[in-house]
């Protein structure tokens, strides 16, 4: 499952793939650059939880701190009706943010996630 769940978010136009999940169901991916983009990945982290899926978006460790992702880890029993779900909510929650008319308020953005 997390082979077509990243297939999915590859055909986006806003991600890149860090990796695909085929060694291990987990992977990850990054924002692509994008002029006037309003919003970041703690914007859609906090989206998505909104809709309940808990996807954390983390900064990379000491020689890659300005790079962030965010990750997936797929467990066992995820179903392809949960992808499915999950990924309309993905595009639900970037059309959103898309259409935001000024950037999202920022705060200092802290994970919960430490390396």
């Amino acid at each position: 499952m997390a082979k077509y769940l990243s297939g999915e978010i590859a055909k986006m136009d806003d991600f890149t793939l860090w990796n695909d999940g085929s060694d291990i169901p987990v992977f990850a991916w990054m924002l692509k650059d994008r002029a006037n983009r309003k919003w970041n990945l703690y914007d859609l982290q906090d989206r998505l939880r909104m809709k309940g899926w808990l996807v954390p978006a983390y900064p990379m460790p000491v020689n890659l701190t300005q790079v962030t992702v965010q990750r997936i880890v797929v467990r066992n029993g995820f179903s392809h009706d949960m992808a499915e779900a999950f990924i309309g909510d993905l595009k639900a929650c970037v059309k959103y943010l898309d259409g935001l008319r000024s950037p999202m308020p920022s705060e200092a953005h802290v994970s919960g996630f430490h390396h």
